[in-house]
């Protein structure tokens, strides 16, 4: 079978660009032939193996946040889509908005989409930590967007939705029935390596993540008592300057340590250190750091409502709070330090859960089973 996946981009190991990796090894796995055809690749991280191929249509100054992108998007579509049709695939699949932006249709190939995250568009998660002009700005921006991202959904045969919270948004929001399949997490890899800490984990990779709500909430904890650290995951360029900035002004400084951009390898040992993991990011569509902890045996505190309803089972594996529930926070990181004990047993339960129900393996092959039906249904045809 020869795939063709459209992606934004690949330029760190992390999110929606390493499961579309993860997706395309597991379709490799299976003797199927990959082509990747993205904006931009990190070659240091992702490199090119047998059946698996990368085609990049423009550069890292070319990437979804840039203006590039915007002036570039409909000559970026074409450029696309003449791949798309020299590769000549079996199946053609758009992966993360706003690769939607560049949906086309293709003659008898099934053409499927697997948005991941729609909050770009309709709600605030992503924009509301812009400075005001560029807020400003996007809100007006949004409102063409949307119906330009409507018109490319009509190219679709099906969308594939990462969790029954996002396939609410897309239902009420463009009229579209969609599978759930929710992302995998590789349960052989991320495993506990080692024994805990009083660690307390946050990832601060883009604002979003809000690694600053965490520590404005627990600054006062942090001086009440001395038996604990924060660290900090994946903070890079302006906002690790203004989370470094705020510890000094809370001065915590010696409470909070930054790894910055982390392997895999070193992912999977803090998150086993961890007493907890924090994940405040509003109306999560799914939330893989959510399964990778809960994976290495860490349970995680998390917002909601979103996907986070599906994968947590509050006071079992983790506990769920309001997006700014900064009481039950601290209520919540304080019982992990008192009784380090529960971080062990709710971590056995949430590893249960995720080699139960978000297991890399199964998940990515349900996606393969339902390819493989879509071409059996346009050959009939």
């Amino acid at each position: 079978m020869k795939i063709a996946i459209i992606a934004p981009g690949l330029p760190t190991r992390g999110g929606a660009g390493r499961y579309t990796w993860e997706l395309s090894e597991h379709f490799v796995s299976k003797n199927d032939h990959v082509s990747i055809i993205s904006l931009y690749t990190n070659r240091d991280i992702y490199k090119e193996k047998n059946n698996l191929r990368i085609i990049d249509v423009a550069d890292k100054y070319s990437l979804t946040q840039s203006i590039k992108f915007w002036i570039n998007l409909c000559k970026t579509k074409k450029k696309i889509s003449r791949l798309v049709n020299e590769i000549s695939p079996d199946v053609v699949i758009y992966m993360n908005f706003p690769a939607t932006l560049w949906a086309d249709k293709f003659d008898k190939v099934p053409v499927l989409s697997y948005p991941q995250d729609i909050n770009l568009l309709y709600t605030n998660t992503y924009i509301k930590n812009l400075s005001l002009p560029k807020y400003l700005l996007w809100i007006i921006i949004r409102i063409f967007v949307r119906k330009l991202d409507k018109k490319r959904w009509k190219e679709f045969d099906e969308v594939i939705c990462n969790s029954k919270y996002s396939e609410k948004h897309i239902i009420s929001k463009y009229d579209v029935k969609s599978n759930v399949i929710h992302l995998g997490t590789r349960t052989d890899f991320f495993k506990p390596t080692t024994r805990k800490k009083n660690v307390i984990l946050t990832f601060a990779a883009q604002k979003a993540q809000r690694s600053h709500f965490l520590l404005k909430a627990i600054a006062d904890l942090i001086k009440q008592r001395n038996d604990f650290e924060v660290w900090v995951v994946g903070s890079r360029g302006s906002y690790d300057h203004e989370l470094k900035n705020l510890v000094n002004v809370l001065e915590i400084s010696n409470k909070v340590k930054f790894f910055g951009v982390v392997s895999d390898e070193k992912l999977v040992d803090l998150y086993s250190q961890a007493l907890i993991t924090i994940h405040l990011v509003r109306q999560p569509p799914f939330g893989m750091i959510v399964t990778e902890s809960m994976s290495c045996e860490t349970p995680v505190i998390a917002c909601h409502p979103g996907g986070t309803d599906e994968t947590i089972i509050h006071e079992k594996t983790g506990y769920l709070i309001g997006e700014n529930d900064q009481e039950n926070l601290l209520k919540y990181v304080q019982i992990f330090l008192n009784n380090p004990n529960y971080s062990y047993e709710m971590g056995k339960e949430g590893r249960k859960r995720v080699e139960q129900y978000f297991k890399a393996e199964t998940q990515n092959e349900k996606f393969r089973e339902l390819i493989l039906d879509w071409i059996n249904k346009k050959s009939k045809n």
